[in-house]
């Protein structure tokens, strides 16, 4: 996992390393789950670590998926500029080609 800034990482980086860090997020509270039954006694104190050591995981993995959220929503807008301009184009196009035959 990089440490490099979201927006710098391609789509496939942010994907990789977004699955990498719930994957330790999910091995580490899994692993809290296996102490706090092996010891219910302490079980608060065991998953209160467990959220304070996946904290900074989770949080990265927030501000990836932020990213690649605004990544496909620019990708849309520039499709439905697309679109709305060839529509546009089209309906011109069709105008024309009306007034030229009457």
């Amino acid at each position: 996992m990089s440490g490099a800034a979201p927006e710098t990482l391609s789509n496939a980086e942010i994907a990789r390393e977004i699955q990498a860090l719930q994957a330790r997020a999910f091995e580490r509270y899994e692993d809290a789950a296996l102490q706090a039954e092996a010891d219910p006694a302490r079980s608060e104190a065991i998953y209160a670590r467990a959220e304070r050591e996946t904290a900074p995981w989770i949080a990265r993995a927030t501000a990836l998926n932020d990213e690649r959220v605004a990544r496909y929503r620019r990708r849309a807008q520039r499709w439905r500029r697309a679109a709305l301009s060839v529509g546009i184009v089209g309906a011109c196009v069709v105008v024309w080609m009306l007034s030229r035959t009457a």
